[in-house]
């Protein structure tokens, strides 16, 4: 089974492993944003983030680019350059992430739609994902996804749609996700672990092959099926876990720097993701 590649900004110049990766699953924001260290309003971040999506889509044009809107922490956003909005919470797991943010920072939303829209125009193949979406909406009531969704429609984007589930409300509400129009799902398999055990990443309790989280991607993966939706896991993976999901007809969404660990292999921007974190780390705590 062939599995998908996630990108964090590094410069590839050719398609990476095409026998192991079947298109482009993911390509996180947040890690273009925090390797400049500016907020997406600055016209220069948009120039950045607009001439990396091209250079990837123009690489696989006959293959689908996902792209994941910004999956900021209050910390990140709060360190970048040209930020406006300022949200005082701590805790790096909770709060204003993801598509709570893009709803909460409309101008945020605004330049980053403003970007994909653009990109799209050139590069058919661009499809967009949002991140750490709380549920769907009911009928009278327009949650978070359908807000999102609605927002990128208003500014032009005619592109595929899909959401990351990586929280349990999202899990709980999937039978209503599913009806929003979106093309594929992607389970956040670290942050899921973390909540639905009330966990963090790397603790004895965070166990991601669990009975419990295997049921849950079952159920998820039987619907998505019969809806005809595309479905994937999304982390930072190891092979045991990731042959796990090939056996279950789970596509994995493998990070570019976990090629050498995963599969023996070589990459020209072994550091890049690693860099970039540091960085931004010391950049977040000269600001505190």
């Amino acid at each position: 089974m062939q599995n998908q590649l996630a990108l964090s900004g590094e410069r590839i110049v050719e398609k990476i492993y095409p026998q192991l990766f079947h298109h482009v699953g993911m390509i996180r924001g947040e890690y273009l944003v925090r390797e400049i260290s500016q907020n997406i309003l600055l016209k220069s971040c948009q120039q950045f983030v607009k001439d990396y999506l091209d250079t990837i889509c123009h690489l696989y044009p006959d293959e689908e680019v996902w792209y994941r809107f910004s999956e900021l922490t209050n910390a990140e956003a709060n360190s970048l350059d040209g930020t406006k909005e300022y949200f005082d919470e701590r805790h790096p797991l909770f709060g204003y992430r993801g598509t709570r943010r893009l709803l909460a920072c409309p101008d945020e939303f605004q330049a980053e739609s403003h970007v994909v829209t653009e990109v799209y125009q050139t590069n058919p193949n661009l499809s967009v994902i949002f991140p750490f979406v709380n549920d769907a909406g009911h009928v009278n009531d327009a949650g978070q996804l359908k807000q999102a969704i609605r927002v990128l429609r208003q500014h032009g984007f005619t592109g595929k749609v899909g959401t990351m589930i990586e929280l349990p409300s999202a899990y709980f509400d999937l039978d209503r996700i599913l009806e929003t129009g979106i093309s594929k799902i992607v389970v956040g398999m670290n942050d899921l672990t973390s909540f639905v055990f009330a966990t963090v990443r790397n603790s004895q309790w965070h166990d991601m092959e669990s009975p419990i989280m295997l049921e849950m991607l079952r159920q998820m993966q039987d619907k998505a099926r019969t809806k005809k939706i595309d479905f994937a896991v999304a982390g930072y993976l190891n092979a045991s876990f990731m042959q796990r999901m090939n056996q279950m007809d789970i596509k994995c969404i493998i990070h570019y720097s976990s090629i050498p660990e995963i599969f023996n292999l070589e990459i020209d921007h072994p550091y890049h993701l690693k860099r970039v974190k540091e960085e931004s780390k010391k950049i977040q705590r000269s600001n505190l």
